[in-house]
């Protein structure tokens, strides 16, 4: 942490440095990353003995105070806060204000320390100077984030040339907060898409013109991994579908462009099914879906991987009896697996390694001859 007294009108760190933390800034991938990389930034432009920051408008973020000394601030700290700070007022009165002075805002000295503002948060917190830097939404009347940098008693006010500095470096910081609310809005919205088609009976596999995968659910997962023959009970570590999927796919793509040569305002919404060819039960039927009433617009692809049973008038007692070929060790572990619960979870349950878990259920499978978990799943069920 720089200290006051290394003087504000000599840089205080390098320009390769000041420009490296800046970098760091504008590369930051979540909240906490970006917060941090802010602190860092103030702490080499001005010198301070903190600094803190108070971000409305996050994703996931909805209040949070958090400063450079690792301190959290909760929402009735900072009610309390805003109520007693005479400052408010003085903000409320200048919307889109961008750097504020604690100095044209707060009473003179006498007055300010006989107020409660000042015996219950600045004296505690080590401070008596600070410059606020403000990022206003929408909606008005506050700001919706807040970077401010602060100093203590024993040390001297902030003068122009900090308050020079703090003004430039202001629009980087404002930068930095729409990349950052855009990237988390994005990857919200993804997480969101893909909880939908976890939860959603079936399975899903969302796919954009280019054929790359958007969003796939875990049951589709499981039954792709079925199709290329890539385990039973593990989930692969990467998004696949069938190379006969794809195939079928680049072919709806090219009667979609001859579709629009004939005619511009065509919306050719095509739907196909794709058979396993050692698996007759194993289907997948794939549909074009365009997301927006525009002829501009590519569509997108919708697989859906479609499992049916042959029907065996024998098979309920032949079930019974390769349950009862398990051994008890491998029953239990099958039948966590019937309640949802994954590799980890019933080796958690167990008290036993995940290995272990992997073991017992590559035993009951062969066994029980089903290749995968929703295969196990149908047929307990």
């Amino acid at each position: 942490m720089n200290s006051a007294s290394e003087g504000t009108g000599s840089p205080l760190v390098s320009p390769v440095e000041w420009e490296r933390r800046l970098l760091a800034m504008h590369g930051a991938t979540d909240a906490d990353e970006f917060i941090e990389a802010v602190f860092r930034l103030l702490e080499a432009t001005v010198s301070c003995r903190f600094a803190l920051a108070n971000l409305r408008n996050l994703d996931s973020v909805p209040l949070l105070a958090r400063d450079s000394l690792g301190r959290e601030f909760g929402p009735d700290y900072m009610e309390r806060f805003f109520k007693a700070n005479p400052t408010v007022g003085y903000v409320l009165k200048r919307p889109g204000l961008r750097v504020l002075h604690t100095k044209d805002s707060l009473p003179p000295d006498p007055i300010l320390r006989t107020m409660p503002f000042y015996t219950e948060f600045m004296r505690p917190e080590n401070w008596r100077h600070s410059v606020a830097l403000f990022f206003w939404g929408f909606f008005p009347p506050l700001p919706q984030n807040v970077f401010c940098v602060f100093r203590s008693e024993d040390d001297p006010d902030f003068d122009e040339n900090d308050l020079a500095r703090l003004r430039l470096l202001h629009p980087h910081i404002g930068t930095g907060l729409k990349r950052i609310k855009k990237q988390l809005k994005s990857r919200s919205n993804d997480d969101r898409i893909t909880a939908l088609l976890n939860s959603l009976p079936g399975n899903a596999t969302l796919l954009d013109w280019d054929l790359r995968i958007t969003n796939q659910s875990t049951s589709a997962r499981r039954l792709a991994a079925v199709w290329m023959n890539r385990g039973h009970e593990s989930l692969p570590r990467t998004l696949e579908l069938p190379p006969a999927v794809l195939t079928a796919c680049e072919e709806m793509k090219q009667d979609w462009r001859e579709a629009l040569r004939r005619d511009p305002k065509a919306t050719l919404l095509k739907s196909t099914t794709v058979v396993h060819p050692d698996r007759p039960g194993l289907s997948a039927g794939i549909s074009l879906v365009l997301e927006q009433d525009s002829v501009l617009a590519h569509p997108g692809f919708l697989v859906r991987f479609i499992e049916e049973f042959t029907a065996d008038s024998n098979a309920s007692e032949q079930w019974s009896a390769r349950l009862e070929g398990l051994t008890p060790a491998e029953r239990e572990a099958v039948l966590l697996v019937a309640r949802g619960l994954s590799n980890a979870e019933v080796a958690h349950q167990l008290g036993i390694s995940v290995a272990a878990v992997k073991l017992r259920l590559h035993g009951a499978f062969k066994k029980l001859e089903v290749t995968h978990r929703s295969q196990l799943v149908a047929k307990l069920r």
